[in-house]
């Protein structure tokens, strides 16, 4: 059963879907220290991660309407687009070195915890650990088997579990398997701790989705107060009447 958060971000992606930007601007507030952070985490480039956060909410923005189609929970799929844009731009950039932490007998879920979080291929996450890419290789299996609770060396789900890692490319074999491992690999995102993201991010992606050069949306959430309203000019006029009568006997 879905939480009250995921809840009100499912709430917020529909009426994101509708062109409610008010909406937008909530789900950014609520979610965007959390990716940035996965940015980071992977990029290690404030730049690098700044303009990766502005890309995912553009993309945010525009295919609100496919999330409830993905399989995956509404934070899932911003976690899983975030990872997917910052490994993209790692990989175009030239590879930072990872720093060798000595040969040792890390659990084999943390491994995968590392590798998701750090966007880290086998070779690398050895080069980290000090270990051949064979171990890394068997390691992370071993990882990715325990959090399956069964086998998940074998067949199709190794290779699901492979790819929603992104170490393995090619189109899933069977998505509802590939989207179990990145709505269960997203969880990872909620160990890193928020990094807010310059306020500069924020307004160019307003800029570049032209909300900017109109006033938000208005909330059907949010009851504004008798007096803004219709009501409240009537109101007024009535007590200057009333005011203009007395004064003037």
């Amino acid at each position: 059963m879905p939480d009250a958060r995921q809840t009100t971000l499912d709430s917020l992606i529909a009426r994101i879907a509708k062109g409610d930007r008010h909406a937008f601007d909530t789900l950014y507030e609520t979610t965007s220290a959390r990716l940035n952070a996965l940015c980071l985490s992977i990029l290690k480039d404030r730049r690098e991660a700044e303009e990766t956060l502005e890309q995912v909410y553009i993309s945010v923005w525009k295919e609100a309407a496919r999330v409830p189609g993905s399989g995956l929970s509404s934070m899932a799929w911003m976690v899983t687009q975030t990872r997917d844009r910052a490994m993209d731009r790692s990989h175009g950039a030239m590879p930072a070195m990872a720093e060798a932490r000595g040969r040792n007998n890390a659990d084999p879920v943390e491994l995968v915890r590392i590798a998701y979080l750090e966007g880290l291929d086998y070779s690398r996450l050895a080069g980290r650990q000090g270990i051949s890419a064979d171990e890394a290789r068997h390691a992370l299996h071993e990882g990715l088997e325990r959090l399956a609770g069964h086998a998940a060396d074998e067949g199709d789900s190794l290779a699901a579990a492979e790819q929603a890692l992104g170490l393995r490319g090619g189109e899933p074999l069977d998505k509802a398997r590939l989207a179990d491992w990145q709505e269960r690999l997203a969880r990872f995102a909620g160990d890193l701790t928020p990094v807010m993201a310059p306020a500069r991010a924020r307004q160019r992606i307003r800029e570049h989705l032209g909300h900017g050069l109109a006033p938000l949306s208005v909330d059907p959430l949010e009851r504004k107060p008798w007096w803004r309203g219709p009501a409240g000019i009537v109101a007024i006029l009535l007590v200057a009447a009333v005011a203009w009568y007395v004064w003037g006997r």
